[in-house]
């Protein structure tokens, strides 16, 4: 698979600064091919979301690590930090993606969420990180949806790989919003209807468009999993049988009309998502149910 090259990553100046609720945040420069920018137009006043970098994709791939205060920007995944593995539930990784108003929004195990909108030219792209890691952290968010209008996901207390050291979240659901710089808590009724102890793991959208997910019953050593649906979370749920819980999954490939950049051994693709022409994939280092470097890659879709 070979790739052009012209893909150009703008480098901020080192300290450009933009408001925001917080106070004033700075943007994290990426070394590439810099391209001075004016710091007054670095980074827009709203979203009130931090800025890491500005990118220009082109068909060069761009990559980042996942690190522990944010992406990282790499030359390949072989050249990634290579952390120890661990249990996917405990690790940093993409585990979904949305298209949401004129924004590609990453989902981040562990820490809160990553999004991609528009620049200040045509081909530009503004990196924003909304995150709370010293709370999410403690959590897995394994579902990411459309609730209300707004991308969010849930957070639980996964308790196959260890036993929680933590209280259930409360709000379980957190979203995205424009004015805050990190994730919002918000209320889902569906979720919420249930005796003290049960915690929502899973939450998706079937192929017949109801809602389903999955409540266990925690900090018990008999701890009962129960399945449920409704049309609305907004809604009481029923409960359902694990067999119409495991027929609710469609399962997605990868298509195979996309000229990706081999990996190697060991590497992964888990993932993608376009926004106009410019193609976004995660990927992983796996062994077995562990994970050890995580990111994504960015660049304009090429036709093999």
């Amino acid at each position: 698979m070979k790739i052009k090259t012209s893909l150009a990553l703008l480098l901020l100046l080192p300290l450009v600064f933009f408001a925001c609720n917080r106070g004033r945040e700075t943007v994290r420069a990426v070394q590439a091919e810099p391209v001075a920018i004016a710091a007054e137009q670095a980074a827009p006043i709203f979203p009130a979301w931090p800025v890491l970098a500005l990118l220009k994709a082109g068909e060069n791939p761009i990559w980042f690590e996942l690190g522990q205060d944010g992406p990282v920007h790499i030359v390949s995944p072989a050249a990634a930090a290579l952390p120890s593995f661990e249990p996917w539930p405990h690790v940093r990784h993409i585990t979904g993606m949305l298209l949401w108003e004129d924004f590609l929004v990453m989902a981040v195990n562990r820490e809160g969420f990553l999004a991609l909108g528009p620049g200040n030219n045509y081909g530009e792209l503004f990196l924003y990180r909304i995150a709370d890691g010293a709370f999410w952290s403690h959590y897995t968010s394994e579902s990411f949806f459309i609730w209300n209008e707004r991308p969010a996901a849930l957070l639980y207390r996964n308790d196959f790989f260890s036993e929680p050291t933590v209280p259930s979240p409360r709000p379980q659901v957190f979203a995205l919003d424009f004015s805050s710089y990190v994730p919002v808590g918000i209320s889902v009724p569906a979720l919420e209807a249930f005796p003290p102890g049960w915690e929502a793991e899973i939450v998706h959208i079937g192929p017949d468009e109801f809602w389903y997910f999955r409540m266990k019953e925690k900090d018990r050593n008999d701890a009962e999993t129960s399945y449920f649906r409704t049309r609305d979370l907004s809604q009481a749920a029923e409960r359902i049988s694990i067999e119409e819980w495991r027929n609710s999954f469609s399962l997605a490939a990868l298509p195979d009309d996309l000229a990706l950049p081999a990996l190697d051994e060991g590497f992964v693709y888990t993932g993608m998502a376009l926004l106009e022409n410019i193609l976004l994939v995660s990927w992983e280092e796996q062994q077995d149910a562990g994970i050890g470097a995580a990111g994504f890659m960015l660049m304009t879709k090429i036709q093999p």
